[in-house]
């Protein structure tokens, strides 16, 4: 598990869903802003955005790190049998999926499923993400 103590009091300012990648836009007590980029997405559950969300924590965990508990809230697991859901979370683990998890103080929670997270300085993330696609 990875915790980014960085961002405890910091603002989760929302998210962008593009297909398969989701970019969650968090910045620092300081005001520096960065985007956490999931590429392929598996799960996503946010809930209770408003406005100034207060962070209290954001974590990531490996595959072998997160259990059913931490992604009983997503959607997509929620809408299949209750006897398949052991098998989906089987399937997620050997797919080596990981869990970013966006704990409040104030406002938005938000779980992402995902192939791999990657922070980015929100300048980094305007280079690869808006002006590379021009």
């Amino acid at each position: 598990m990875k915790t980014y103590h960085e961002f405890h009091d910091g603002l989760f300012e929302g998210l962008w869903i593009d297909d398969k990648r989701v970019h969650v836009f968090l910045s620092t007590t300081d005001q520096e802003r960065f985007t956490m980029v999931a590429e392929g997405l598996a799960g996503l559950y946010v809930d209770d955005l408003k406005t100034g969300n207060i962070i209290f924590e954001v974590v990531t965990k490996a595959n072998d790190e997160w259990s059913e508990d931490d992604v009983a809230a997503l959607p997509e697991l929620q809408m299949i049998d209750k006897s398949k859901t052991s098998v989906r979370l089987v399937r997620a683990r050997e797919q080596k999926l990981s869990l970013l998890e966006i704990n409040p103080s104030y406002g938005g929670s938000c779980l992402v499923l995902a192939q791999s997270f990657d922070l980015l300085t929100r300048k980094e993330w305007l280079e690869r993400h808006l002006l590379a696609a021009r």
